[in-house]
Order: C-alpha cells, then sequence, then structure tokens
C-alpha cells in the first residue's frame, strides 16, 4: 500500500535522476533552477501541446483521467476504469511502491494493453530504424521503460506492449494550417502540487480531416524497453531509497557533466545553489576549468575528470602538453593570452579582410521548425524562416544602413523571405554572416521551391550563385564565427566563439565614438549604450526591453528566446492579442537588429586592428 507521506518520484523525478542522481534532492528540495518559468516556453518550441492533443483526437472515445490534481485519486480513478473490458484513458495515473507515472495513452482490449508514449521527437519511416532508436535510448525510450517497469508492477496480469507515438517527417500534411487549429489556454496553478496545466483548444468543425490524417507513427519499442528493465529497476530502488525516509541526497561523483548543471542559482529560501553545495570542498579559481574551448574532449575526453579527481580546478592547471590537433591549437592560444591579459589576432587577418568586397551585408536570420506542419504538403520540422536582418556598409568609413523584415502572416513566408533578401542585397559585395546558419536556411529554400513548384527563375538564380551548396562550392557568404576561431580571441570570451561572447569582449577593449554612438541610438528613445562602475560597456543584449512571453518577462536575446516568442505569437497564448503581437514583433526586430549590428561592431574593431 501507497504510504502518503513518501515522496513519491515520478517520470520526470525519475527522468532528472538519471541525469545526475544529486539533482533528485534538489529538485524534491525546491531549489531554484534555471529551467524554471519557462516550462511552457520549451514545450511550446518542442510542439508538444499540439502534439499531444492531436494524439489524444486520433483515438476518438477516450477518457482522460482528471481527479483535481490529487494523484492518489487520480490512480484510484485509472484502477476503476481499467476494470472494462476495452478501454483508451489518457493521462492514466499509475501507482506502484512509492512510484507515481501518468500515461499519455493506455488501451486495453482485453488483457492486452499497448502503453503509448508521446513525444514531439521527430521520427522517419524510412530511415535506420535501428539507429534512430539508439539515439532516444537515454531519454524517450529510457522514459516509456520507467512507465512499464510501474504499470507491470501494478497491474502484473496484463500483457503490455510499449509504443512511442511520433511525428513522422517521411510524411506530408494533408490539411492546411495544421498547427493553427490548435489554441493554447492556460488554467489555474494548482496550489497543492505548484504544477500549472494547459487546456489545448480544438477547432472540432475540423475533426473528420484529422482522423484522417496520418503524420503521426506508432513506433514499437516493446524489446528495448524489456531489455532496459533489470537496469531501470535498480536505478528505481536506488532514486526511491532516497525518498522513503525523508528526502536525501545521493552521493553523486563530481565530473565535467557538472558543466551544464541548472541548479546553479539561488534565491531568498536558498543563498547557496545546489551546484555550489556540490562543489563546496573545491576551489573557486577566478578562471576555472570549465572556461576551456572544448575541456570535455581533451585527453580522449578524460583529461578534465582526472584534474577534478585531484581538485585541480582552475584554468592554469591544465598542461599545455596535453593539447593537441586543431582545437589544441586554439586552446593554446586561449590559455596563453588568458595568463597575460592579452587580446590575439591572427596574422591572416589583414591578408582576408583586404579581399571582403564593398558593400558589406552583415545578415542574420531567425527561423523555427515545428512538429506539426503550418501547411498543407509540409513534413514535420521543415523549418519556417521568418526574420532577417541586415546592416550594410556601402563604401569605407560609411555608415552601416539597417534593413529588415518579419513575417506576421500564417501563410508560408519562406519564398517571400528569400524574394524580399533578394531585393535589399542583390548580388554585390561580400555577405557575412555568423556561423552557417544563413547559407543552410537558403540552401533548403532552394530545395524547397523544387518540392513546391514555386516558380521564379530569379529567386532560383540568385539563390544558385549565393548558396554554397557543399565542399568544394564557394557561394557568397563568409563566416564570422570561423574567422573569430583562426583569427580573434579576447580573455572575457573565455572558450566561447558565439556573438553574444565576441561583442562584450570586444567592447571592453574598443573605444570608439561610432559604436557608442550606434549604440546610444539604437532606436528612437532606446539607448542600448551604459558602463558598469569599471568603466566597463555593459552587454547591450542584456538591455534590450523585457517582453511579456506566458507570464514571464523575458528579454528576447537569444536565437531560442526568438523562436519561443514566434511561436508563441502565432499559435501560443498571444495568439491573436493585439498588444502581444505589437509587443513581440518589436522584441523580435530588435534582437535581429542587435545581431547584424553586434557583427558590425566586431568589424570595425577587427578593421582598426590590421590598420585597413
Amino acid at each position: 500500500m501507497a504510504n502518503p507521506t513518501q515522496s513519491l518520484l515520478s517520470k520526470s523525478d525519475f527522468m532528472l535522476a538519471c541525469d545526475c542522481p544529486a539533482k533528485l534532492y534538489y529538485k524534491k528540495k525546491n531549489y531554484p533552477s534555471s529551467t524554471e518559468g519557462n516550462e511552457y516556453l520549451e514545450h511550446l518550441a518542442r510542439g508538444g501541446y499540439m502534439v499531444g492533443k492531436l494524439a489524444t483526437l486520433l483515438y476518438q472515445g477516450g477518457i482522460s483521467v482528471d481527479s483535481g490534481g490529487s494523484q492518489y485519486e487520480a490512480a484510484a480513478l485509472t484502477s476503476e476504469l481499467l476494470k472494462k473490458q476495452n478501454v483508451v484513458l489518457f493521462e492514466a495515473a499509475v501507482l506502484s511502491n512509492g512510484k507515481i507515472v501518468r500515461i499519455d495513452i493506455l488501451e486495453k482490449t482485453g488483457n492486452i494493453v499497448n502503453l503509448i508514449e508521446v513525444k514531439s521527437k521527430s521520427w522517419d519511416s524510412y530511415g535506420d530504424e535501428e539507429k534512430q532508436k539508439r539515439g532516444m535510448m537515454n531519454d524517450y525510450i529510457r522514459d516509456a521503460a520507467y512507465q512499464y517497469l510501474v504499470l507491470k508492477e501494478a497491474y502484473p496480469m496484463f500483457q503490455i506492449n510499449t509504443f512511442l507515438f511520433l511525428p513522422d517527417k517521411a510524411k506530408r500534411a494533408k490539411i492546411e494550417g495544421l498547427n493553427l487549429l490548435f489554441r493554447i489556454e492556460k488554467t489555474a496553478v494548482d496550489e497543492a502540487t505548484k504544477f500549472r496545466s494547459f487546456n489545448i483548444l480544438f477547432d472540432e468543425s475540423r475533426l473528420p480531416e484529422i482522423v484522417e490524417e496520418d503524420l503521426m507513427t506508432l513506433v514499437d519499442v516493446g524489446k528495448e524497453v524489456k531489455d532496459l528493465q533489470p537496469i531501470i529497476a535498480a536505478e528505481v530502488e536506488r532514486f526511491t531509497e532516497s525518498l522513503r525516509s525523508g528526502i536525501k541526497k545521493i552521493d553523486t561523483p563530481i565530473s565535467k557533466e557538472c558543466f551544464k548543471c541548472e541548479y546553479r542559482v539561488t534565491d531568498v529560501l536558498h543563498t547557496e545553489s545546489g551546484y555550489g553545495e556540490c562543489w563546496a570542498d573545491y576551489p573557486e579559481p577566478e578562471r576555472h576549468i570549465s572556461e576551456l574551448y572544448h575541456i570535455g574532449t581533451v585527453g580522449k575526453n578524460q583529461y578534465a575528470n582526472e584534474l577534478i579527481s585531484e581538485k585541480k580546478v582552475s584554468l592554469f592547471d591544465i598542461s599545455e602538453s596535453v593539447l593537441g590537433g586543431k582545437r589544441g591549437e586554439r586552446q593554446l592560444i586561449q590559455l596563453k593570452n588568458t595568463k597575460s591579459g592579452t587580446e590575439w589576432f591572427g596574422g591572416s587577418m589583414k591578408s582576408e579582410m583586404k579581399n571582403w568586397e564593398y558593400p558589406l551585408h552583415f545578415i542574420d536570420f531567425e527561423t523555427t521548425i515545428t512538429a506539426l506542419p503550418f501547411h498543407k504538403g509540409m513534413r514535420p520540422y521543415e523549418f519556417v524562416a521568418f526574420q532577417w536582418s541586415c546592416h550594410t556598409v556601402p563604401k569605407p568609413n560609411a555608415e552601416p544602413v539597417h534593413s529588415e523584415w518579419l513575417n506576421l502572416e500564417p501563410a508560408f513566408p519562406n519564398f517571400k523571405f528569400a524574394e524580399s533578401l533578394m531585393k535589399q542585397v542583390g548580388l554585390d559585395g561580400t555577405f557575412l554572416m555568423w556561423a552557417t546558419h544563413e547559407n543552410t536556411v537558403l540552401r533548403n529554400i532552394y530545395e524547397q521551391m523544387e518540392e513546391y513548384n514555386y516558380d521564379n527563375p530569379m529567386l532560383e538564380s540568385w539563390l544558385e550563385k549565393v548558396v554554397k551548396f557543399d565542399k568544394d562550392d564557394f557561394g557568397k557568404f563568409i563566416d564570422m564565427n570561423r574567422f573569430t576561431l583562426e583569427n580573434y580571441f579576447h580573455p572575457a570570451m573565455k572558450g566561447k566563439t558565439s556573438i553574444k561572447y565576441t561583442l562584450p569582449a570586444v567592447l571592453q577593449s574598443y573605444k570608439s565614438p561610432r559604436i557608442e554612438h550606434w549604440l546610444k541610438n539604437f532606436e528612437s528613445g532606446l539607448s542600448l549604450y551604459s558602463k558598469n562602475g569599471t568603466g566597463i560597456v555593459n552587454n547591450p543584449y542584456n538591455l534590450l526591453p523585457r517582453v511579456c512571453l506566458f507570464e514571464e518577462a523575458e528579454r528576447v536575446q537569444d536565437g531560442t528566446g526568438a523562436m519561443r516568442a514566434y511561436e508563441d505569437l502565432m499559435f501560443g497564448l498571444s495568439k491573436g492579442n493585439a498588444r502581444a503581437k505589437n509587443d513581440i514583433s518589436k522584441a523580435l526586430l530588435r534582437y535581429c537588429k542587435l545581431d547584424t549590428l553586434a557583427m558590425v561592431i566586431i568589424w570595425e574593431h577587427w578593421i582598426s586592428k590590421a590598420q585597413l
């Protein structure tokens, strides 16, 4: 019989503990996490809400197990419903020996039960099945295996088959605007559990079309789930034991995996973070080994753990002799210049930049991929390009000129996106991007033109001249991230080369009235220029105004944030809200504009040092 005073091990608890057993303690003790507050946005970005609702629509007549928030009442209701000869349950609650699971879809026919875990993870029915399953073994299949274990314990008389229900990238949508048929509605927070659920509203008049839609694929993972049972059982025993008499922390070795821990934040009740508690006996150097460029790969992937085991966690504890290969070159540059506190400029910087022909177009794209397609004929996870920003420097010493484009319509935007950019930049000059995303997007749009029979010979010709299609091709784009790796380092960048690290580093070194003017006059009434108490220019990304997404006031200051904001605007809680549409649109435009202005600022610094 269940002990109502024992903290139950949910499937989210189980999966977190599999990642790091110590995290189970921090979660149950309500330590703050950097992932808190954005569960809605993360789930929205993964397409989880719409996929979950679509899956239930495909099982007509299913019963939703809703007992007002009590896990014990939900489990009792599930038990009662499972007495039926044939039944389909949504969110069935199964309780056994200190464990609780809510099963997405539980289909019972006599004594045979299909346990169906719905995920927004993509599947390709034309792809290598075994390879795809191996890629899902440590998360999705492990999740299903835990549910199988609990269900088998609670109902040993059932013959259980286990499936994942996934969007299939090999299929194309039969319905125009599929994901726009769903609307998310928030509900009240349950005071007992502090959990908020969301109602997913659906246009019931379109139900017959949905029933005919076959974008989802059932993937049989029964063998994999059963093979995992001995491992799962041992893990579960360890985790539930830590919850039986109070909540105890499971002793977990410190390792390089800790560098990505989400329990690194504090709050009023927890002045020490979970990460801080785990690392309490370790030195706190100003420069930590976690800052080294690709530290996890050094010494056959074990060197970082060897240093940690010896409590050598300073960046300068790293021996230069272990650094080799192409990455080792960058790592040595980082070590040497961090020690000396100096910037580094590569020997080929000047000669390469001399070949950049004016006008210079600094270009950034924002895109999203959704599990459920926007349009008829699209595949799950086929990308949508919804925004671009460009700063153009027409000639030496000229002021940059900004242009931009943002899609706010439900229509498929990719071709209009590319056409508007083509019209703006043409073929003259040099195209600059940060990493290879922009080239990839335009290459995919070129391929989509054929798939969708989109007829625009001018666009097709332009893309053929601009895009780098393979490693032997040239294309028009120059990758400023690659250029940074080969030609520039500042100690403030640590081991990163993204624009979000490179811009603040440049602003520490480069004092320019032009840059100050650009940031102070970012837009009418908005300055992104300020200094801290030591005279260092503050990171402009941190000065972008906040925008309300769901119930959180957040800054759109990275690509993930832009994707979440756009999806919230198009089919999330902000859909149809005129004020939200205006606010989110402004936030998206500001963020993308700052990205391309940042590229100009970095370039301006480089040419000053190269004396061009």
